[in-house]
């Protein structure tokens, strides 16, 4: 493998992980409530502030940040889920406007508390550098992914071994059916809910040392989420993994043949052909009367 194809690799690896992130929340939620909350993208960007403020304003330690930071969004999601979403249940349309509202009222609160400008967020593990043959990779990029792999790992086993899992995925299945056998739904949702919230406050904690922390750094890892569960296929947590990942290494991979111009073009045109050649996605099932 060449050194520039390794390099576009561990790139692509480490954005695919971001948008995994993302992806995997909107897919829980959506599996569980039916709720395609595209105020996601917002909760990724309040992620990067929170754990920008927990660092410099409370703690000194990125990794406490985290915690807190991902600690606040499952509080924020259950007051979302059970304020905004739940009195909307089943209605998919006024759903869909108060998420957009939600993106407005959240953007602006965050420019409210903490200015348009972008903040810059240094930690030491951006710094510090790894080496992989010829190549130097911060160890920050490098710990994106493996954190990724660890959460998505761990979720896995949550939901396929514990019986919470096993609840989220019964009522995911059929939430009257869930409810004859004694589920508590109303409790896996706003759980759910939260699970989701946190897997973007952890995309947007992660990724803040990187770039810089502004009100809109959450709209492109949304749409790249989207592209990656179209991809893989609505409803599906295997599918939204494979999707995020295999989008983030084509782009990368893309920008050695391609100006770098076009590489967020790939998520579209992605979107596009999957949506023309298999609407179901890769992991998806066809539904009955579809053509």
């Amino acid at each position: 493998m060449s050194e520039a194809l390794l390099e576009q690799v561990i790139n692509g690896l480490m954005m695919g992980s971001i948008y995994v992130l993302v992806a995997l929340g909107m897919v829980l939620i959506y599996g569980v409530m039916h709720v395609v909350n595209f105020a996601h993208g917002v909760l990724f960007t309040l992620g990067g502030y929170l754990g920008h403020f927990f660092y410099y304003r409370v703690l000194d330690s990125y990794l406490l940040a985290i915690v807190l930071a991902v600690l606040s969004l499952a509080v924020i999601g259950v007051l979302l889920e059970r304020g905004v979403f739940r009195p909307l249940a089943g209605n998919l349309r006024n759903q869909v406007i108060a998420s957009l509202g939600l993106i407005l009222f959240l953007e602006n609160l965050v420019v409210a508390l903490w200015g348009a400008n972008a903040l810059q967020w240094k930690v030491p593990s951006a710094d510090r550098l790894v080496q992989i043959g010829e190549l130097r990779f911060s160890e920050h990029h490098l710990g994106i992914i493996v954190v990724t792999l660890a959460l998505v790992t761990a979720l896995g086993l949550f939901l396929k071994y514990t019986r919470f899992g096993t609840a989220i995925r019964a009522t995911s299945q059929s939430q009257e059916a869930a409810l004859v056998v004694g589920i508590p739904v109303r409790r896996v949702q706003w759980s759910t809910f939260a699970i989701g919230c946190m897997l973007a406050g952890v995309g947007g904690a992660l990724v803040g040392p990187l770039f810089l922390v502004f009100p809109q750094m959450g709209d492109v890892p949304l749409i790249k989420g989207l592209a990656g569960i179209l991809l893989g296929g609505m409803g599906s947590v295997p599918g939204a993994v494979i999707g995020g990942m295999i989008l983030g290494l084509t782009e990368s991979v893309s920008t050695l043949y391609l100006p770098t111009d076009y590489r967020d073009s790939i998520a579209f045109m992605m979107m596009v052909l999957i949506l023309l050649l298999r609407p179901q996605g890769l992991f998806g099932q066809r539904m009955r009367g579809e053509d």
